[in-house]
C-alpha cells in the first residue's frame, strides 16, 4: 500500500526526535565538563583593593625573592620571573561567615555573609618576611586583616588571617595551563572547572601548576579547601579557617611536565 505525504510526515518528525534525543544523550557525556562541575562551591567575588601609600612597594625577600603590593595587586617574583599574582585592580582577599557541610567531592558551601573589599594599611618588614595589616569589609563594617610573606627555602608561603571569619577566598589573576597535580588534583586543564581538595591532602602537597612554572599548595590541613576557576580573569582559593597559607615555588620549573 502507498505511502501518503502524512505518513512520510510522521516518519519524517519520529526521526528528527530520534536524532534530537541520541545528540542530548551524547552531549551529556560532555557538556558538564564544558561548562564546569556543580561541587557546591560559592561564588565569591573580589571586590575593591585599596593600599595606603605606607603600605605599596616591593619588600625584598631574600634570594632574589620580592613581593610587590601596589593598588593594581599582589606579585611574587624570582628575579624577572612572576611567581603569582592576584587579581588585577580587585581585592585579592574575601572573607566569608557560613558553613560546610560534607567531606572531599561532596562539600557544600553555605555562605550567610562576604567581605569582599580590601584596604590594606601598613607594611611592617623583618628579614626574610613581609607582615601587611588592614581591614576586609562589606561597605559597612569590617574585620582586621594581616598578610604574612615569607621566604622558606624552596617556596614562598603567603599567609593570610582573618580571626573573625568563618572561610577566606583567596583570589588569584587566571593564568594559561593551570593544571591539577595529582594525587591532589587530576592531572588536566582545570579551566571552567572548581575542585574540592581530598581531605587527608597536607598544606605542603602542591595542588596545581601554571604556565608560570610554580607549584601551588593551600593549607592549613584538615579544613575544607577547593579550587575555583569558573569566573573569567581569576582563580579563587577556598579555604575554610580563619588562616589560610597559599605555598608557591621559590622558583620557576621551566621543564614540561
Amino acid at each position: 500500500m502507498p505511502r501518503t505525504k502524512r505518513d512520510v510526515s510522521k516518519s519524517m518528525v519520529a526521526l528528527v526526535l530520534s536524532l534530537a534525543a541520541l545528540t542530548a544523550l551524547g552531549l551529556s557525556s560532555w557538556v558538564p565538563g564544558w561548562l564546569g562541575r556543580d561541587s557546591g562551591m560559592a561564588d565569591v567575588a573580589p571586590g575593591m583593593l585599596q593600599v595606603d601609600q605606607q603600605a605599596r612597594g616591593i619588600a625584598t625577600l631574600g634570594g632574589g625573592v620580592t613581593a610587590s603590593l601596589y593598588d593594581s595587586g599582589l606579585r611574587l617574583s624570582h628575579d624577572d620571573d612572576i611567581l603569582t599574582e592576584t587579581v588585577l585592580r580587585g581585592s585579592f582577599l574575601s572573607a566569608v561567615v557560613g558553613t560546610t557541610e560534607g567531606a572531599g567531592n561532596a562539600t557544600t558551601e553555605h555562605v550567610e555573609h562576604e567581605y569582599n573589599h580590601l584596604h590594606i594599611t601598613d607594611l611592617r618588614f623583618l628579614p626574610g618576611r613581609a607582615v601587611y595589616t588592614g581591614t576586609v569589609s562589606d561597605g559597612s563594617n569590617s574585620l582586621p586583616v594581616e598578610i604574612r610573606i615569607e621566604l622558606a627555602g624552596p617556596v614562598v608561603r603567603i599567609g593570610f588571617s582573618v580571626p573573625l571569619a568563618s572561610g577566606v577566598v583567596v583570589h588569584l589573576a587566571h593564568k594559561p595551563a593551570t593544571t591539577g597535580l595529582p594525587p591532589v588534583l587530576p592531572f588536566r586543564n582545570l579551566r571552567r572547572n572548581d575542585f574540592w581538595l581530598p581531605a587527608e591532602t597536607g598544606r605542603s602537597d602542591p595542588a596545581f601548576t601554571t604556565v608560570l612554572g610554580t607549584d601551588v599548595a593551600i593549607g592549613p590541613a584538615g579544613v575544607a579547601r577547593g579550587v575555583d576557576q569558573r569566573s573569567s580573569g581569576r582563580l579563587d582559593l577556598h579555604v575554610w579557617s580563619s588562616s589560610a597559607v597559599v605555598t608557591v615555588s621559590s622558583r620557576p620549573n621551566p621543564s614540561p611536565r
